[in-house]
């Protein structure tokens, strides 16, 4: 499934998990530096610091596995990350795939990241991990396949991730044929969306030998 998933655009798989009839499954609003990243989602949620007692941020960080993709629900805050910069070269040290919140996270290296722009001076506080949260409008559940790039990020529900990938793959090779068939002058009327004849000409086309 990672090989299906590192040879797909985040289009192609957001269409696949249109028609499976899933939704707010892309966070947006965030930029991302450093390249790629493709792991199961490891949650942990944080709200603006009042005087309360904080969660153990440290520990919370620790106990990410190798090869996840942490995501930090910050409340939609933009608030910087505590100790951002140290957080994420410990994730890094410990094979964390990426990082992807909607707080704020200075420029690090070693770690792909995607984060929000810095939205104000307060504190974030630990409340929670490896419960559903929301992140830049997405709901991301422990566990859910992330697929992170340039081009976007896709939360892929497990249940469903190995099917969404395999019709991602599909869709792609569709994309790409069409293209192709556009830039040898074929008519937008029979190729957006193909018809009958198009299709088969899709499937003669490609059919592997």
């Amino acid at each position: 499934m990672r090989d299906a998933l590192s040879a797909v655009t985040p289009a192609s798989l957001a269409r696949a998990l249109t028609r499976a009839g899933v939704k707010a499954y892309s966070p947006h609003g965030l930029s991302g530096r450093g390249g790629s990243a493709i792991g199961p989602a490891y949650t942990v949620r944080m709200i603006p610091a009042r005087n309360d007692a904080a969660g153990d941020l440290a520990a919370a960080i620790d106990a990410v596995p190798e090869g996840a993709v942490l995501v930090i629900d910050a409340a939609g805050s933009s608030l910087a990350l505590p100790f951002g910069a140290i957080v994420a070269a410990r994730l890094a040290q410990r094979g964390v795939a990426g990082l992807v919140t909607d707080a704020a996270v200075p420029d690090t290296v070693g770690l792909p990241v995607w984060s929000a722009p810095v939205g104000g001076s307060d504190t974030l506080s630990l409340v929670g991990s490896q419960e559903p949260v929301s992140c830049g409008g997405a709901a991301i559940y422990p566990g859910d396949i992330m697929v992170c790039g340039s081009s976007g990020i896709v939360a892929l529900p497990a249940d469903i991730a190995e099917r969404v990938a395999l019709e991602a793959v599909e869709q792609q090779r569709l994309d790409l044929w069409i293209q192709r068939e556009v830039e040898k002058g074929g008519s937008l009327a029979t190729l957006l969306p193909p018809d009958a004849a198009a299709l088969s000409r899709f499937e003669a086309e490609t059919k592997p030998t």
